[in-house]
């Protein structure tokens, strides 16, 4: 007899991921990696795998022969925001947090939904939508549900005026804005921020190490150090992945003052199977989706 599939779109995802918490397994598994141990982390402990066919991603249990399809393009997306809520989580200066989320699309709901979700303390995010897609009001009541004041800006250097927290998820031209002493800035979009941005950070995090040695980007193809890459620029020096950051071996943030980036070089790349059965499971219980015969 064969299994039924668990269906989901984009519009199942906007729901499910406010029940989700993957936060923890996505720690255990970049602390995993950065140990450079096997990825134990969801296929082996879970017996879970998922894989990529086209536009889609599929996720199945071995035990059970459970399947759930869902959008890869959501999935990574989904991935990224919790690499991001990680990253802020660890490197933010205590205290209350100004947030600022430019980016489009289902890529920038996600992040607000994990940053309202899984970032403490935040008081007011500023949002910079980027391109013609419109913002699913329902992100920002949530936003306004929670206490956390939001306003709608014209552009990247409004919304990261001031911000302790600026969140990149959709390409963009930034401009010559400078960020905010002790800010965080994650940069999820995959594309080299502008030289002159770059001169006021102090150090650079990574979710992937591993894909330090194949990156073509600016950051890395002058790393290590803070090199000249034209025009009088200096790049940054990448310190630490993620991965130690969380398990105690870089302390992270070393001055309140400094300004950290945080480039998510992998993190948009993979279908990670630990993200995609929190989807599943959530999806089932709430009885999101659409079953249909394999």
């Amino acid at each position: 007899m064969n299994a039924l599939t668990l269906r989901l779109s984009n519009d199942d995802l906007r729901h499910v991921v406010q029940d989700v918490d993957a936060v923890q397994a996505m720690a255990t598994a970049l602390i995993t990696r950065s140990a450079g141990r096997e990825d134990l982390s969801s296929l082996a402990a879970e017996g879970a795998a998922v894989r990529n066919d086209g536009e889609t991603a599929i996720y199945e249990t071995p035990e059970d022969g459970e399947r759930c399809v869902m959008p890869a393009a959501g999935l990574r997306d989904y991935r990224l925001a919790v690499l991001t809520a990680l990253a802020t989580r660890h490197l933010l200066v205590p205290g209350v947090v100004t947030a600022s989320v430019i980016g489009s699309g289902f890529a920038l709901e996600l992040q607000l939904a994990v940053l309202r979700t899984h970032v403490p303390n935040v008081s007011h995010v500023a949002v910079a939508v980027i391109g013609d897609e419109p913002l699913d009001q329902a992100v920002l009541d949530r936003l306004d549900r929670d206490g956390i004041g939001y306003s709608l800006v014209e552009t990247p250097a409004d919304a990261m005026f001031g911000a302790t927290l600026v969140v990149l998820a959709g390409s963009t031209r930034l401009g010559t804005t400078r960020l905010a002493k002790g800010a965080v800035f994650v940069n999820a979009t995959g594309v080299d921020l502008p030289p002159a941005l770059l001169d006021g950070v102090h150090a650079v995090f990574v979710d992937d190490p591993e894909g330090l040695a194949d990156s073509d980007r600016t950051f890395v193809r002058t790393h290590p150090g803070r090199r000249r890459f034209g025009r009088g620029h200096r790049s940054p020096s990448v310190v630490a992945d993620l991965g130690r950051v969380l398990a105690g071996e870089h302390p992270g943030r070393t001055d309140h003052d400094h300004v950290l980036l945080v480039e998510l070089i992998g993190g948009g790349t993979e279908l990670d199977p630990v993200l995609a059965g929190r989807i599943h499971q959530a999806a089932a219980a709430a009885g999101l989706g659409t079953f249909v015969g394999n």
